[in-house]
């Protein structure tokens, strides 16, 4: 009778094309006989075929993970080459007794993932076991497919018990039953006890949970985020220095390039726990400008929108040559380096991660300030600086922080030598952008291609009138 240390390894030489031509009837002979080790073995194929198509392309599993599913390798030892015939011959036979087998077991497994789309959500599944370019049929996933959603939002149900919800513009992978990579999206999910080591990956971090609900946003230009609401998750980071934390309810933390955490606020309305009956259209309208000429959009900073003399609370800027957030609302586009004597970056300097909230009140009728538009002014004189990567969230009277806009634009050359300016607007399709708001919040982005994905903010404009609502004496009607 073999071991499973003993069988492990044979299995390993085995999928290797190392395994010695006297051992090869031995695990023959095993493999007949004992349903545990079929197990074992078939656990062995599904980690050959991963590895398999990884070669194929871009290594896109996470090196963490590989390494702790990957069982470790016995040394490679080259046989004769008759010895390797054989071995060759033998792996033929084997595979073709358990063919059928194999057939007959996955076919009689329940599918490790289900899925169903809101009306209207654009999605293409594809699947490294189908030819390329096929879709997959039905509304499952096996290990290895790959799922992108267009505009829209998908519910998850995984085999376990897992249950998520998956916003669109969103990409994921599926590895395991327990192990999904959400390369860009905004995920919920709901882990109940008995799927134990159920894992999210995004390209920033790694989630480890058994029993928790949570929220994830991925996106390639800002820092990934955990949301946890219920329970607590281990996460950890994949960059830098890779440390762990533990996240509890009611916290929310992102993951920073150089490996630290970042403690944020939670923002569970940032997340869908079930799928809408219709999609919300969208009622923010962005347009974009650039131009290689540096301080092209000088005249446009403005001194009188709501923002101006407010000091906001900031978190994460470069305060370099007087480089300040308080740059961002002075109504000053600013000159460039070392252009003004004592401040040599007029301008606002950010890092991956840096925020600002301004604080407008609830206005003279107590209901906040209604946002018409919203002007962003970027410039610099090389090295990428002047193309801009944020988010804006705003927080109506009374209620808790929603999304508003994201922006990622960076049509300049990150080239020493090479600068610009670039403008974004944001309006709304009905004139109205946002209703009602006391407090706005901004997050600066990820520049790909610039100095440590900075860029330097001229100004920040937005424009509105206070709500018009009126005043009762039991309250705002």
């Amino acid at each position: 009778m073999m071991n499973r240390r003993d069988l492990e390894r044979h299995l390993q030489a085995f999928f290797d094309g190392t395994l010695e031509d006297e051992h090869f009837a031995a695990l023959q002979e095993v493999l007949r006989r004992d349903p545990e080790a079929r197990a074992c073995y078939r656990e062995y194929l599904h980690l050959h075929h991963l590895l398999s198509f990884r070669a194929k392309g871009p290594d896109r599993l996470p090196a963490d993970l590989l390494e702790e599913i990957m069982p470790p390798a016995p040394p490679v030892r080259f046989p004769r080459r008759g010895r390797w015939m054989l071995a060759a011959a033998a792996v033929v036979a084997l595979l073709a007794t358990l063919a059928g087998s194999m057939m007959a077991w996955r076919q009689s497994q329940r599918p490790p993932l289900r899925y169903t789309a809101s009306p209207g959500t654009d999605i293409s599944v594809t699947s490294e076991l189908a030819p390329t370019g096929q879709r997959a049929q039905g509304p499952f996933l096996e290990p290895g497919s790959q799922l992108e959603i267009g505009d829209g939002t998908m519910e998850l149900e995984f085999s376990s018990g897992v249950r998520g919800i998956v916003r669109g513009p969103a990409s994921f992978r599926l590895y395991r039953k327990d192990l999904l990579e959400l390369e860009r999206g905004t995920a919920w999910f709901h882990v109940p006890e008995k799927a134990a080591d159920f894992k999210v990956s995004t390209p920033d971090l790694i989630l480890k949970e058994t029993g928790a609900e949570f929220g994830v946003i991925a996106d390639p230009a800002f820092l990934s985020e955990v949301h946890v609401f219920h329970g607590s998750i281990e996460a950890t980071s994949r960059h830098g220095r890779r440390t762990s934390k533990r996240v509890g309810a009611g916290t929310a933390q992102a993951a920073e390039d150089t490996g630290e955490w970042q403690e944020i606020p939670v923002r569970r309305g940032r997340f869908l726990t079930s799928l809408p009956g219709v999609e919300p259209e969208s009622n923010v309208i962005v347009s974009k400008e650039s131009s290689p000429v540096d301080r092209a959009y000088e005249n446009e900073a403005s001194a009188d929108d709501l923002l101006t003399g407010i000091v906001p609370l900031t978190t994460g800027w470069k305060l370099q040559n007087n480089a300040s957030p308080l740059e961002l609302t002075d109504g000053i586009h600013g000159a460039g380096f070392q252009k003004v004597q004592g401040d040599m970056v007029q301008g606002a300097w950010t890092t991956v991660g840096a925020t600002a909230e301004y604080r407008l009140g609830i206005g003279p009728n107590g209901a906040g300030y209604n946002i018409t538009m919203i002007r962003s002014l970027a410039d610099w004189e090389n090295v990428g600086f002047g193309n801009q990567a944020w988010t804006m969230e705003v927080k109506p009277v009374g209620r808790d922080w929603m999304p508003l806009a994201s922006v990622v634009y960076d049509p300049l050359p990150a080239q020493l030598t090479s600068g610009g300016s670039t403008k974004v607007t944001v309006t709304g399709k009905d004139g109205r952008l946002a209703q009602g708001i006391e407090a706005i919040k901004v997050t600066a982005g990820r520049v790909p291609g610039s100095v440590q994905h900075g860029f330097v903010w001229r100004e920040l404009d937005v424009f509105g009138a206070p709500a018009d609502v009126p005043v009762t004496g039991s309250g705002r009607e």
